[in-house]
Order: structure tokens, then sequence, then C-alpha cells
């Protein structure tokens, strides 16, 4: 879909549109559902302590049964990826959609630590993929419409109007950009831009909205500590980029090996409760609570801070791997937001430029998208400072890569085991062979 026609205006346009309607919809449903079990009934109760404890653990029992008798839902993004570039469809038939929706509301009701991009990519995959089947549209179009549909939801649940065209141009290839890549470039921008028409249209129909994804501003300011600490700062976020993914590599190593998902899922709905009588920081993606953290942290103790920090990554790991199912990228810029306040408890220099530094670094690594990540965080931090976060996330994520070969990397160290695997079984095979013979 690269002409600039009424048919193909009107097609992005109409899914940009139906991608912001359902986000929005499915968004203000869960605020609804979280504002009643959160808020109206712990009230009625006398807002008792143990509460998060209660109503996480019932969380656990009601996802546990839920995947033991329909299956893994929401699905990952990763999960249907295959299929999705091949055939050009997230598959909605046999129930799929609703077991979709139904998986996701049940996690982000319960205070699961997972931010719904995840399970809104997956919904409105399968809307997308309805409407074309319905309207017979050809492969190459339904394949456009999918990642002009996905980025819509991206960029309005983000408030980031350029962060699906900004993933887009990063996976392209720029050194052969063309006018027809250009042409869907522009696409892709209207889709987004009636995207953002239809979700402020239906989100704005639900009542007692809450402000999400900010953070306090703090000052922009360049001073010569703050530019000594720069490049520490960037490398600092790079290694927490890092162990950020390799916790979720654990995550996924676990949940591919359950057998039983029902203990699993209780134990981290108990674990989750406990956490959430702690701190309500660690129930959640973060996503409404960032603002009132930047602005507590002034006051907590650096201890505080990181046992906050990286408790929140270790919980969200937990969700994932016990079946409680959802995206990453809210509590990932959470959890990196609360170390780099930690770090300008310790150096309060620049505090508004090395928090961005810090927080792009880590997100840029995680994501793999320095241009993508700094479309993404235009909004939260200044915009003047777009520039500065573009520059840390490419050399952190130049730094991850030079790292990772100068350490053989995980292709070199898989053909060196294979190696040594072929090494050590041919003796025996030839043995074998020989004692056949005679």
């Amino acid at each position: 879909m690269n002409k600039f026609t009424g048919t193909s205006f009107a097609y992005s346009g109409g899914m940009g549109l139906i991608a912001g309607i359902v986000a929005a919809l499915f968004m203000g449903i869960v605020e609804l559902g979280t504002q009643l079990l959160w808020q109206v009934i712990p009230h009625a109760m006398g807002d008792p302590v143990i509460y998060p404890l209660i109503i996480c653990s019932l969380g656990g029992i009601a996802i546990g049964f839920f995947v033991e008798h329909v299956g893994k839902y929401p699905q990952m993004l990763s999960d249907t990826s295959g299929a999705l570039r091949k055939t050009g469809r997230i598959e909605y038939r046999k129930g799929q959609l609703l077991f979709n929706i139904l998986g996701a509301m049940l996690v982000l009701l319960f205070g699961a630590s997972v931010s719904p991009e995840a399970a809104l990519i997956i919904i409105v995959g399968g809307v997308v993929t309805l409407f074309c089947d319905r309207f017979k549209v050809s492969l190459p179009q339904r394949k456009d419409l999918l990642e002009f549909a996905i980025g819509t939801v991206l960029g309005v649940i983000f408030t980031a109007p350029l962060f699906g065209v900004g993933s887009a141009i990063e996976k392209d290839d720029l050194k052969t950009i063309t006018e027809s890549k250009l042409k869907r470039y522009v696409l892709f921008i209207f889709a987004t831009f009636t995207g953002f028409i239809g979700y402020l249209i239906t989100y704005g129909l639900f009542p007692n909205r809450e402000q999400v994804f900010a953070i306090q501003r703090m000052a922009t300011d360049l001073s010569w500590q703050g530019i000594l600490l720069l490049i520490p700062t960037i490398i600092l976020g790079a290694f927490f980029g890092k162990f950020f993914l390799w916790m979720q590599e654990q995550a996924t190593r676990i949940n591919q090996r359950i057998r039983r998902p029902l203990p699993l899922t209780i134990t981290a709905g108990v674990l989750l409760g406990i956490l959430g009588m702690l701190s309500p920081y660690f129930l959640f993606s973060g996503e409404h609570s960032l603002l009132s953290f930047t602005r507590q942290a002034e006051t907590m103790s650096l201890l505080i801070i990181l046992l906050i920090a990286f408790g929140k990554v270790a919980i969200t790991m937990v969700c994932l791997a016990c079946n409680w199912r959802g995206g990453t990228i809210f509590p990932m810029i959470f959890s990196s937001v609360a170390v780099a306040m930690a770090l300008i408890k310790v150096f309060p220099y620049s505090a508004g430029l090395l928090v961005a530094i810090f927080t792009a670094s880590a997100c840029a690594v995680i994501m793999k998208r320095p241009f993508a990540t700094a479309c993404l965080f235009l909004f939260l931090f200044p915009v003047q400072l777009f520039l500065w976060i573009w520059l840390a996330g490419f050399l952190a994520n130049l730094l991850v890569h030079k790292v990772t070969i100068g350490g053989g990397g995980p292709t070199l160290k898989k053909s060196v085991n294979q190696k040594m695997q072929k090494k050590n079984t041919t003796p025996e095979v030839s043995r074998s062979r020989r004692s056949r013979h005679k």
C-alpha cells in the first residue's frame, strides 16, 4: 500500500480509527474494573491492609483455572510473529479473539505488573484481520494495514504519535529509501492521526480518567559535572537494559517448562499481593504511578528507591514466568526511571538530563531500537532532549553490540558447543561401527 489513492487513505485511516477505538474501549473497561476492584470494594471493607494479598491470590486462582482450561492467553506477538509474517493475519476464529480479551482483562484487573500493549496488539490485530477478511483485502495490503494498526496502538497508549512509524523506519534499510517507502510512511502517519482521534473521542466517554505516562519535570541545564557523567550514565543504562533482557529470558525459560499452571499462578499472586502490601508501586504496570513516584522519590532514601526499582523488575518477571501474561514496556520504563532517580540521588547534577539519558539507554537496549525509543520518549521528557535521548540510545546499543562481539556472542558460543559435541561423539560412533564390523 504505497500509492496515494482515495482507497489507500480510506483503508489506512479506517484501520487507524478502528485501532484507536478498540484500544480506548479496552483501556476504559479495564480502568472501570480496576477502580471497582481496587478502590470501591476495599473502601467499602474499610481499606484492610491485607486486601492486596487477598485480591491477588484470588487472581492467581482465576488465572490458573483459565490457563488450564482455555489456554495461554493473551497471546504474545512473539507467539504469532511467524504466522503474521507469512500469512499477514492474526487469528481471531475459534474464539481466539474473545479468549485474548478475557485473558488480558483477568491479568490486568488483578494487578499484574505487566502492561497492556502486548494484549492490545493481538486484539486489534484480530479485529483488523476480521475486517480484511470481510472486505477481501489482498495480502500485501493486509500486512501494511496490520503494521499501521499495531503502530497506532503503540502510539496511542504511550501518547507517542511517532513511535509506530519511527519503529517502521528503523526496521527499514535507510540507505535505500524509495518513493514508495516514503508514501507508505505518510499513510502510516495518517493512520496514527485517525487512531488518535478515535482513541481520544472514545476514551473521553469514560469517567475518572487518570493521567498516565508522565514524569515530574526536572531541570535540564547542563553543568560540567553533568557532562562528565554522560558517558558513565549511558554505560550504566546499557548494563541495566541487558540485565532486564536477561531476566526476561529466564522468565521465558521457566514459563516454557510449566506443566501445571495453577500452583505457579497462585504463587505469583501471593508474591504480588505481599509486595503490594509493602508498596503500591509493585502493583500494575506503573503507567499511572510513574508521576507520583518521581515526585515522592525526592524524599525517599537511596535504598528504598533501588528496592522498588529492582523489585519491580523481579515481580514483572515472576508474573511473566507464571502465566500472568502481558507486555513489559511500562514496567521497563518505570524501573529504568527508578534506577535513574537513585543515580541522581548520588550525583545530583543535571538531574533531568541524566534521568533521560539513563532511561533512554536502558530502554533502547531492551527494545533494540534507538530511534523508536527517542520517539517513545518525545513527550515524556522535554522535547529539547530528543537528540540527547537518540544519541544515548544509539551509543548504548553500539556498546552492547561491541561487548557481545568481543565476548564471543551467543552465536559463536553455540558454534563452539556444537563442535565440541561433534568431537566428543565421533569416537563413540567410530567404535560402534568397528564393533559391528567385527
